[in-house]
């Protein structure tokens, strides 16, 4: 996908190549336990971006809606499926020694657990509860 894309196009070289297989290793390293919090936390940042935007009624509401939780999640270093998607096949590609089962495993699956959990649980059962048919 994007990643050859990138790979092929030139994108990953230098700095951006040492990058990419840092995230990578990291990102297949971090326990079960902080790996599904991490995942957690991360897709209630960008469903609250998602009802934030929803909520503003001008482009610029909607863009400072969105900035401010998508931002948060990458700077502190939280784990959405979709974006590791990107990064770490990007790593891979890269050179990182990692497998593409270790990937899957390490990384992909408890990820997306983790982010079903917070938009299924944290955003959605919430909300329902606070404003629809759970409440009642």
């Amino acid at each position: 996908g994007f990643a050859l894309a990138a790979k092929k196009g030139g994108l990953l070289v230098g700095g951006a190549q040492n990058l990419a297989v840092a995230m990578t290793m990291m990102k297949t390293s971090i326990p079960l336990g902080q790996i599904l919090i991490k995942a957690i936390m991360c897709n209630w940042m960008v469903c609250m971006a998602v009802f934030l935007s929803e909520a503003a009624r001008d482009l610029g509401g909607k863009m400072v809606g969105i900035w401010f939780p998508i931002s948060a999640f990458v700077a502190m270093s939280m784990e959405h499926s979709v974006a590791n998607m990107f990064l770490l096949p990007a790593g891979i590609l890269s050179g990182a020694p990692i497998t593409i089962a270790k990937m899957v495993v390490k990384n992909w699956i408890p990820v997306a657990i983790g982010n079903a959990i917070a938009g299924t649980v944290c955003v959605a059962a919430s909300y329902s509860y606070a404003f629809g048919a759970l409440g009642k």
